[in-house]
C-alpha cells in the first residue's frame, strides 16, 4: 500500500509539473507572438526579429490588412501612405520646426527676400521602393516616430529642407526684386519649376525616388507640390514700395478731381453755347409770359413783380 501510494503521488507530481510547463509555454508564447493589423493609412514592414534567424526582411504588408500572426519575436514597422507636408512658415504654430522659420532667397538685382514653403508628397510604396527607404533612411532617425519633432520630422528637415532651400534660392534669382513683391505670375512660376526639380534632387541627395506626388498611385510617381507665399523684401524695401505706392494714388486722385473739373467746365460751357444758339423771344411770347407773371403777382399780397428793361425778363418774389 505505501508503495502504490508513493507511486501515485509521484505521478501526480509529474503530471502538475507538465501541466504547469505547458502554461508557462503558453504564456511565453501569448507573450512574444507577433500579431496585428495594418490601418488603412499605413504600410508595414515585416522583418524577423527571433534569436536564431537573426534580423530579415520577409514582406511588405499592404493597408487595411487584417490581424494575424506573423511569428515569434518579429520587428513590425509601420510607415505612412497618406498625403503628407513638409511646411515652413514664419508661424511656429503652422510649420513643422514648431519655431518662426522662413527659406531665403536673393532676386537678380540683388535683394534679399524671405520666403514661406509648403512642399505636399506620398511615400513611394512600391515594395522594393519602401524597403530600401527604410533601411538606408528610415532605420538612421527612426522615422517611423511620426509624433511632433519626432524622427519622421528629423527625416524630412535632413533630407527635405537642404534641397527645397537649393532650389528657391536658384529660381529667386531668376526674379528681380519688382517681380517677387509684386507680379503673383512669378510665384506660380516659381512654384511649377521647383516642382518639376525637386524631387530629382531629393533623390540624387538620398539615392531613390522614395518620395512622389500627393496625386501618385501603385504605378505613378508624379513630381512633389511646392506652394510658395509671402515673397517679403526688408523692411526699407517694403516702406520704399509703401511710399510709391501711396505717392501714385495721390497723383491718381489728382488727375481723377482734374478731370471732373475739365468735365464740369466743359458741360457748363456746351450749355452756354446751347443756349446762345436758341432765338430770341418773340414779341407774343414775352407778352404771354408778363401775362402769367402778373396773375401769379395778382394773388399774393406780398408779391413784387420786376420787369427788366425791354420787358426780356421777369421776376416774381414773393413773401412767405
Amino acid at each position: 500500500m505505501d508503495i502504490n501510494h508513493r507511486g501515485l503521488g509521484l505521478r501526480g507530481t509529474i503530471a502538475s509539473g507538465l501541466l504547469v510547463l505547458v502554461v508557462l509555454v503558453g504564456i511565453v508564447l501569448a507573450a512574444t507572438a507577433s500579431y496585428d493589423s495594418v490601418p488603412p493609412d499605413k504600410i508595414m514592414l515585416h522583418y524577423t526579429g527571433g534569436p536564431i534567424d537573426g534580423t530579415h526582411f520577409v514582406e511588405v504588408i499592404q493597408p487595411g490588412t487584417g490581424t494575424r500572426l506573423y511569428g515569434l519575436l518579429e520587428n513590425l514597422y509601420f510607415l505612412p501612405v497618406t498625403q503628407r507636408t513638409y511646411i515652413i512658415d514664419k508661424d511656429p504654430n503652422t510649420g513643422d520646426t514648431a519655431t518662426t522659420d522662413f527659406l531665403v532667397g536673393v532676386s537678380s538685382d540683388n535683394v534679399t527676400f524671405s520666403f514661406e514653403t509648403a512642399v505636399y508628397f506620398k511615400l513611394n510604396t512600391d515594395p522594393q521602393t519602401i524597403r530600401l527607404f527604410f533601411e538606408q533612411i528610415c532605420l538612421h532617425d527612426n522615422c517611423t516616430d511620426l509624433s511632433a519633432g519626432g524622427g519622421w520630422d528629423k527625416m524630412l528637415a535632413q533630407y527635405f529642407r537642404p534641397q527645397i532651400e537649393n532650389a528657391l534660392r536658384i529660381e529667386a534669382g531668376k526674379y528681380t526684386r519688382e517681380q517677387l513683391y509684386r507680379d503673383p505670375q512669378t510665384l506660380v512660376d516659381m512654384q511649377k519649376n521647383i516642382s518639376s526639380v525637386l524631387n530629382k534632387r531629393i533623390s540624387a541627395a538620398i539615392g531613390g525616388e522614395f518620395f512622389c506626388g500627393p496625386d501618385a498611385t501603385a504605378t505613378s510617381c508624379p513630381d512633389l507640390t511646392v506652394i510658395i507665399k509671402n515673397p517679403t523684401p526688408p523692411d526699407n524695401i517694403a516702406a520704399a514700395y509703401n511710399d510709391t505706392a501711396a505717392a501714385a494714388q495721390k497723383v491718381i486722385t489728382a488727375q481723377n478731381d482734374a478731370a471732373a473739373k475739365v468735365a464740369a467746365a466743359k458741360g457748363e460751357k456746351d450749355a452756354q453755347d446751347e443756349r446762345a444758339k436758341s432765338a430770341p423771344l418773340t414779341q407774343s411770347q414775352i407778352d404771354y409770359i408778363n401775362a402769367q407773371a402778373l396773375l401769379a403777382c395778382a394773388n399774393n399780397s406780398n408779391c413784387t413783380l420786376v420787369v427788366t428793361q425791354g420787358a426780356t425778363g421777369v421776376n416774381v418774389n414773393t413773401g412767405k
